[in-house]
Formats: structure tokens, C-alpha cells, sequence
């Protein structure tokens, strides 16, 4: 087993080291780097592994087997000795994240007795599974407001080993299904967890935490947050959105959400104006066409499939016939006739085989063409087979 030293926990802040290689191969088609000691943590314990550059040689991974950490890249090194730089945002932000998690977790099992059954560290987001089967907006503000407390209390995070007999000396929140020694991280005197990952020195620089939102998860409860950097981001980002909102509609931001209701009840009676006089023109359609005798052929292009539907069924209001509508490249077709055409039938028999595609009932059907051509070939098909049905 190959001794490599891990300056990414006890050194967790260090960005840059200047190494020496200890090995390096070839596998599946990529080039695989030990060195002497290293700056970047392997994937583990639910956290992400680190990048960065070796020799300005960017990483693609970093994992760990047998003891060892292993630096993926897409080609090899030509030299021995390695500048290893370390993306630094990348890594801060997994710390402030990971330690945020801690802390969130901490609150729920301390204030409510939910503990935590796993954890995500996403690019984006971060989550925890709690023991939680309904958490309320009261827990969940409380658990927010209670974590930024410890935050700004900026208490110390130790890490430390702690041996198996060593165990009962500490009130770990979670004693994992592990034997040996355990690395423990301790925001101290409030929270002993063991865990792999890399972590801040004082809950301070955590930031801030927010909680995102809250949905149920086989039968417990998945809590999204954001720490940190993120975390500021995404008030950034809100703040600009509230900023905009409030310009546009010319209301101060305390006055936002009531001025969005009654912008959206406004826009429901409109709608429901907007229904009524659809449905109104509709029939004034419907009378004009069905002012001649049937049947009826009508070209209604850029209309929705709803109002060619709706049409047809006013047409079909005042009178008893076969209704045909041509949207550009879909055909609605419909009738209300005792011995009409089967029209469903006439799509299957007339229609598939030039290339469309639908169906439907004996009154009722609709066909697509991406050919406006074989549209054509059908439509007169179609024209044929039900003057010469009615003409029975």
C-alpha cells in the first residue's frame, strides 16, 4: 500500500503544491496519477471529488482505491515533479455545503428529533432525506432560523480521530456500521458526526444556509438548501427578479405578491371574456357556413385543434351534416348524420396508407400529414367518399 499524504484534510484551505509523482498508467484509455501527497479529495462520504490542474493538465476525476488517490487525466505527464493546482470555488463551495449539511442536520434531530437518512451534494442543489413523514412551515422556518444562529456564532469545526473504544466518549449524532478508528467532525460542543469529506474551519464561513423547499419522500421528508456562495447567489438572483417585478407593475416589493393576485385574477376574467366571445364568433362561423347546403369543407388554418373541434360542433349545433376542417396539415373531421360515414374507418382505409397518422370514431376523427401533397391525395379522396355515402 502506497503512504500518501492528505493535505486536503489537514490542510484543507491550501490551493496550490508543488509534488513529486509516485506512479502513473494507463487505463481505459486515460493516464492515472499517484503522487507523493496531494491537495484533492476523492470522491466519497457523499461529497464530490475535487479538480483542478496537474502541470496545467486539467483532472477528469479523482477517486481512491486500496489507499491510494488517483488523479485522472486525459493524457500523461512528461515530468516527475507536479505543480498541483486546485479549483478553489469548486472546493469551497463542497465545504461550505457539506459543513452547511451538517449543521441543518444537527437542528432537525436537536429542535425535532428528525434525523437524517442521506445526503445529496449536487452541482446545484443540496438535500437531505429526513425521519420526518409531514415537516411543517413552522419546523422548517424554525431549523432555518436555528442554523444561521450557529452560523453566526462562528463556532470551531475540529476534526479529529476517535478510536473504537474511544466511542462512548462522544454523543456521535449518527455511530455508523464501521470498525477501526473514525475521523470526526465536530462543530464543537454542538454536533459529532463522523465523516470523510473536506470541511470549513468555523460555521461562519459557512455563510448562510436557506432552505429551498420541502417534498415528501418515501414516506420521510427531502429538505433542498443552499449554503454559502450559492446560497447568495440565489438571493441575487431573486432580488433582481423582485426588482424587476416591482418596475414593471410599479409597486414596492412588500406590495408584490398582492398585486400579482389581482394581476391574475384580472387575467382569469379576461380569459373567461376571451372563452365567451371565441365562442360567440364561433357561431356566427357556423351560421355563415351553414347558410349553404352541406357538406362542409373549411379551411381554418392556424387555428388551435380546440377551436377547429369547437367549430365543428356549432356547425353541427344548427344542422346535420358531415363537417370537414383544414388546419394546414391536420384534417378534423366530424358528423352527426343517422347513416354518415364511418369516419374513423375512412382515416384507417384512405388515410395511413398515403403516410397519415390518427383516427377516431364513426362521427368523429382527426389525420396529420407532414406531406401537404398526400393531404391533398386524402382530401379528395375523402370529398369523393362522403358525397357519394350522402348521395345513397
Amino acid at each position: 500500500m502506497i503512504a500518501i499524504t492528505r493535505l486536503y484534510y489537514t490542510q484543507p484551505w491550501l490551493q496550490e503544491l508543488e509534488t513529486r509523482i509516485v506512479s502513473q498508467h494507463e487505463e481505459n484509455g486515460r493516464h492515472v496519477v499517484v503522487l507523493e501527497e496531494t491537495i484533492f479529495y476523492p470522491t466519497g462520504g457523499g461529497q464530490p471529488h475535487d479538480l483542478g490542474t496537474l502541470n496545467g493538465v486539467p483532472l477528469l476525476d479523482v477517486y481512491e482505491t486500496e489507499g491510494a488517490v488517483h488523479h485522472v487525466l486525459p493524457q500523461p505527464l512528461e515530468e516527475t515533479e507536479v505543480r498541483a493546482v486546485l479549483d478553489w470555488p469548486r472546493r469551497l463551495d463542497h465545504m461550505q455545503q457539506h459543513s452547511g449539511q451538517h449543521l441543518l442536520s444537527a437542528v432537525f434531530q436537536d429542535e425535532y428529533g428528525y434525523k437524517t437518512e442521506s445526503f445529496h451534494l449536487g452541482a446545484e442543489y443540496c438535500s437531505i432525506d429526513i425521519t420526518a413523514p409531514l415537516l411543517s412551515s413552522e419546523e422548517q422556518q424554525g431549523a432555518e432560523s436555528r442554523a444561521n444562529e450557529v452560523i453566526f456564532q462562528d463556532l470551531p469545526l475540529l476534526t479529529y480521530t476517535l478510536n473504537p473504544d474511544e466511542r462512548g466518549e462522544v454523543p456521535l449524532r449518527k455511530i455508523p456500521d464501521l470498525e477501526g478508528p473514525l475521523r470526526i467532525v465536530e462543530i464543537k460542543g454542538f454536533d459529532y458526526s463522523p465523516c470523510s469529506g473536506t470541511h470549513v474551519e468555523k460555521t461562519g464561513q459557512i455563510g448562510l444556509l436557506k432552505i429551498l423547499r420541502t417534498e415528501k419522500y418515501k414516506g420521510m421528508t427531502r429538505v433542498y438548501f443552499l449554503c454559502g456562495n450559492r446560497a447568495f447567489g440565489d438571493y441575487q438572483r431573486k432580488h433582481e427578479i423582485c426588482t424587476k417585478l416591482g418596475a414593471l407593475l410599479a409597486v414596492p416589493e412588500g406590495e408584490l405578491e398582492q398585486r400579482v393576485l389581482l394581476e391574475l385574477e384580472r387575467r382569469k376574467e379576461v380569459e373567461r371574456m376571451v372563452e365567451e366571445l371565441k365562442a360567440e364568433l364561433l357561431g356566427m362561423q357556423a351560421e355563415r357556413i351553414t347558410a349553404e347546403q352541406g357538406p362542409y369543407f373549411v379551411e381554418l388554418p392556424g387555428a388551435s385543434i380546440e377551436e377547429a373541434q369547437g367549430l365543428a360542433r356549432s356547425i353541427l349545433s344548427l344542422t346535420e351534416a358531415v363537417v370537414v376542417i383544414n388546419l394546414g396539415e391536420r384534417l378534423i373531421l366530424a358528423h352527426n348524420l343517422a347513416a354518415g360515414p364511418g369516419l374513423g374507418q375512412l382515416v384507417k382505409e384512405k388515410a395511413l396508407p398515403l403516410g397519415g397518422r390518427g383516427g377516431g370514431s364513426p362521427t368523429g376523427a382527426q389525420v396529420y400529414f407532414s406531406d401537404p401533397g398526400k393531404l391533398e391525395e386524402f382530401l379528395n379522396v375523402l370529398k369523393q367518399e362522403i358525397c357519394a355515402k350522402i348521395g345513397e
